[in-house]
Order: structure tokens, then sequence, then C-alpha cells
């Protein structure tokens, strides 16, 4: 990816942060969670939030379409 200068995100941590919020808030909707966690894969330039065998694509994105990527494609 290019570099800009601006400071990074860190990705990996929201996945993980998004992850257990939506198991400690979820009123056991998304329990299931606990055991096959979200995670966030680089592969190359490309990025993933994977969810076992889910994927939702979510190169280039900032923090809230991240959000909004992970609904739409991995319809938890």
């Amino acid at each position: 990816m290019p570099e800009t200068g601006f400071p990074v995100e860190d990705k990996a941590l929201f996945v993980r942060r998004l992850n257990d919020a939506l198991v400690e808030c979820g009123a056991e909707r998304y329990d299931y969670l606990r055991e096959t966690p979200m995670e966030y894969v680089r592969e190359g330039d490309r990025e993933y939030v994977a969810c076992g065998h889910r994927r939702a694509c979510v190169t280039m994105d900032s923090l809230p379409a991240m959000m909004a990527d992970v609904y739409r494609q991995l319809s938890l």
C-alpha cells in the first residue's frame, strides 16, 4: 500500500475488540464468535476480515468502513 505519512490504524486490534464487543454485548446471539473469532488477515496488499470460512474484503477501508463491510459481507 502507498506510504502516506499518516498514522496507520490498528485494524487487527479493532477486529479483536469488535469481536469481543459482539460476544459481550450480544445477549448470547454472537457467542459462536468465542469459538470462531473474527480475525484480520493480510495477503499481499489485500486485507480481509475472516470468520470461519467466510471473508469480508476490507482493503484500504477506514475503521467505520470495515464495520460496514463486515456487516454486509459476513452476515453476522
